[in-house]
């Protein structure tokens, strides 16, 4: 592996980590500590229900967490991410060699399959 293809390697691991997990978290308690600044500090109900910080931060989680992962299984089962999926599918040049390559096998033209997906190798 050359140079190159290692710092592009390495410069798509930082990207991933960056953006899904430490950006993630920072974002997430981020918003969690603005909702209780300008929350629950300036509503006396919310602020006698929370006194502290760390009592909305449980109740946060308790309740975000199910949640949020009940909106994410939705949205994977019945929601926009099937479509998304095929969508994606469609628009990408890899798919659509490889499907006209099944295509071709099943058909017994194995010689064009191969022409097919010789490219991505």
């Amino acid at each position: 592996m050359g140079i190159k293809q290692r710092l592009l390697r390495y410069w798509t691991y930082f990207r991933r980590g960056h953006s899904v997990y430490l950006i993630f978290t920072i974002t997430f308690l981020n918003f969690i500590v603005i909702q209780y600044r300008l929350l629950i500090q300036y509503i006396p109900f919310l602020q006698q229900c929370f006194p502290q910080m760390a009592t909305f931060v449980v109740a946060f989680f308790l309740i975000y967490f199910p949640t949020s992962t009940l909106i994410g299984w939705i949205d994977y089962k019945r929601g926009a991410v099937p479509v998304d999926q095929a969508i994606a599918v469609l628009a990408n040049p890899f798919f659509k060699d490889l499907s006209k390559a099944i295509i071709y096998l099943a058909e017994g033209k194995n010689e064009e399959a191969v022409k097919t997906m010789k490219k991505w190798t």
